[in-house]
């Protein structure tokens, strides 16, 4: 339903439309009707109908407007500004309808003015057909254009939509990769824990006290990361009474507290982390970590009796992170890409850098990634 907003818009416009019929009657004085009561009452509802529903019901603005239009136009009154409701109506049935339905609405008015004008130049013109055809235009046109603004808005919002589902998805995936990355390197610490303590149990009850704490630890551990997670997604309300937790800090400065839950799980790692030299972007700190953290879970998981070594150092304008161990992987085996890697090579693209991974000479398995310093874009 329009608003009393529109139809006082609506008004004014056809007080416009009066007086601009009234300039084009004294112009045409002796070749028309002369105006009268009738002549204004068409005027005024052609105008008001299609200026007050354009937006609101477009269909029958372009109804109203033709036929009062039409009726103006039969009973011989002088041509004047009524016709531009047609053309008004007539595009914002193009513009806001679908091209199907704007199609057969544009044929029906096509056939309405055609008729119009056809019997009312038979009265005037020598050549009526001629002049009817091209009167056509006043509609054609207008659909002409209000389908291509219809195409043009569409298409911008078929492009708005891909874009949002475009970034939820890859929203997702990020989500995705960090649950596995968490997830995975507690549940695999977790196993070998509980592998150790289950061998100890009756021999050295110690060990596997110092297992189980481990197991309590690393539990928890995870459980406050993915806790983290999920607040990114449904942020909690946050307890201002709280002291600062950094227990679970993500970053080169969490390295030691992830080598000790791995060296707790049975894993012997030996860390180097030389100087950079420079403060590193944030989320080339975090990536470094998950690139360690992940190909530790792997080691973890997929080498067997071994021990991993971990260097971290910089070379012109990057951070290498290397990750190697001694495993049952041989020199002529290829890699598999799993999740995991696959996950890994994404991180570290998404900040401008390079993933290597891959069997070792002599054996075992090695990932070195290449980062960008200050971070980068993909």
């Amino acid at each position: 339903m329009p608003s009393l907003r529109e139809f006082g818009y609506a008004g004014l416009v056809a007080v416009v439309f009066v007086l601009g019929t009234i300039g084009a009657a004294a112009l045409q004085i002796g070749r028309a009707r002369p105006l009268d009561v009738l002549a204004f009452l068409l005027v005024v509802v052609a105008t008001v109908a299609t200026v007050a529903l354009r937006r609101s019901a477009p269909l029958w603005a372009l109804a109203v407007a033709m036929a009062a239009t039409g009726g103006y136009l039969l009973a011989g009154y002088p041509y004047g500004p009524v016709q531009l409701c047609m053309i008004i109506a007539m595009f914002e049935v193009a513009r806001q309808v679908s091209l199907r339905i704007s199609l057969l609405a544009c044929g029906v008015a096509g056939a309405v003015a055609y008729l119009t004008v056809a019997t009312r130049f038979s009265r005037e013109v020598d050549v009526p057909a001629l002049l009817s055809l091209a009167w056509l235009a006043w509609v054609v046109l207008p659909w002409s254009l209000g389908a291509l603004m219809h195409a043009v808005a569409a298409s911008q919002q078929r492009a708005r939509q891909e874009l949002v589902a475009r970034v939820a998805l890859e929203e997702r995936m990020r989500i995705a990769a960090d649950v596995h990355d968490v997830a995975g390197h507690g549940f695999a610490l977790v196993a070998m824990q509980a592998g150790v303590s289950l061998l100890v149990f009756d021999e050295q009850p110690e060990q596997a006290r110092k297992s189980l704490e481990a197991i309590q630890a690393t539990s928890a551990k995870s459980l406050t990361d993915l806790r983290s997670m999920l607040e990114t997604v449904r942020p909690a309300k946050p307890d201002v009474t709280a002291a600062p937790d950094d227990s679970d800090a993500t970053g080169l400065a969490g390295l030691p507290e992830l080598i000790e839950q791995v060296r707790a799980g049975g894993l012997l790692v030996d860390l180097d982390v030389e100087p950079v030299g420079t403060p590193l972007a944030e989320e080339v700190d975090v990536v470094a970590y998950r690139v360690v953290q992940e190909s530790l879970t792997n080691v973890l998981r997929h080498a067997g009796d071994t021990a991993a070594d971990v260097r971290i150092g910089r070379q012109k304008d990057e951070l290498v992170v290397q990750v190697a161990d001694r495993g049952i992987g041989t020199p002529d085996q290829a890699p598999r890409w799993g999740r995991g890697l696959t996950g890994m090579r994404g991180r570290v693209e998404d900040v401008g850098g390079r993933l290597e991974a891959g069997p070792r000479a002599g054996g075992g398995f090695r990932v070195v990634a290449h980062l960008p310093l200050t971070g980068g874009d993909r």
